[in-house]
């Protein structure tokens, strides 16, 4: 993968092409399962491989590319699903709209300091800890996918994931319940 971050720096098209092909249908069966819709998720892939290809050089190049596109992926689905919301109540509730557009910076002021907060309390956890919580929630892999990757049994999975979430509780508190929906497998 740290090939490919390095090719996406050099401005080599055929590496996100071929990104595309080896992670690509892993990030769209994600948005098709979060849409529920299959045009959807092939446009918000095709934005997500895009928003990356605009950032490619300022991606390190020791970085874990699936993982950043997972999140990539969480974050536009969370904006499709709240831009979806917002044109729904527009259509049957115009008067109410008005409202969610004009609060859309303090939501993202909001959601990114969560995030800042969610990702120090992550840096905390131990690197096997971290790393089997980041592919539980924010890659969606099962208990069993991540414990045949990561060669552990899943009873282990299941512990590092428990632990994770008692150590955002106690340190989150209040954001606990914000950050749960955010982290929805």
């Amino acid at each position: 993968m740290n090939s490919f971050a390095a090719r996406l720096k050099a401005n080599e098209e055929d590496a996100l092409k071929e990104l595309m092909d080896l992670i690509g249908p892993k990030v769209l069966g994600y948005c098709k399962k979060k849409t529920g819709n299959d045009e959807d998720a092939e446009e918000l892939v095709l934005d997500i491989f895009l928003k990356l290809w605009h950032f490619r050089s300022r991606i390190d190049t020791n970085a874990n590319l699936e993982v950043l596109l997972f999140t990539i992926a969480r974050n536009h689905l969370l904006n499709f699903i709240r831009n979806k919301a917002i044109r729904q109540l527009a259509l049957t509730h115009p008067e109410e709209a008005g409202h969610f557009a004009e609060d859309s910076i303090l939501r993202r002021l909001d959601h990114q300091a969560l995030l800042t907060q969610y990702r120090h309390v992550l840096s905390k956890l131990g690197d096997k800890q971290r790393n089997v919580f980041q592919l539980s929630r924010e890659e969606g892999l099962s208990n069993k996918e991540i414990a045949e990757k990561l060669g552990i049994s899943v009873r282990t999975v299941e512990s590092h994931i428990h632990s994770s979430l008692k150590t955002l509780r106690a340190e989150l508190k209040d954001a606990y319940p914000l950050l749960l929906l955010l982290l929805l497998p």
